[in-house]
């Protein structure tokens, strides 16, 4: 005789494994691309803004303006005078120097 308590436990344990299966997601392509595209954009502005360092020059802060020039910053640079008008585009490997009205180093920032 078969027994149909082991049976019906099998049936449902087997029912229960192809419902689970259909409702598994995958990921389609696109979002795939996606991701590795955001990840790519996510590590260029790392390493962008480790190109800039400003950290390393927060020492020339209350320096004179010619401090700036004899230290070798390794990226584009941009001095802004006090009151000086400046565009606002944003290049993060840029180190800006901003000056005071005596011309001393109040700020350095990337950008």
């Amino acid at each position: 005789m078969i027994n149909f308590k082991r049976t019906r436990l099998t049936t449902t344990l087997i029912t229960a494994a192809v419902i689970l299966q259909a409702c598994q997601t995958t990921v389609p392509t696109y979002f795939q691309q996606v991701d590795v595209i955001a990840t790519q954009q996510a590590a260029a502005q790392t390493m962008a803004v480790t190109a800039c360092n400003s950290s390393t020059w927060q020492w020339m802060i209350g320096q004179p303006e010619g401090v700036i020039a004899g230290v070798e910053v390794g990226g584009p640079v941009r001095v802004i005078s006090y009151n000086q008008t400046v565009s606002m585009e944003n290049d993060p490997t840029r180190t800006n120097f901003y000056l005071d009205t005596a011309n001393r180093i109040t700020r350095v920032t990337c950008g």
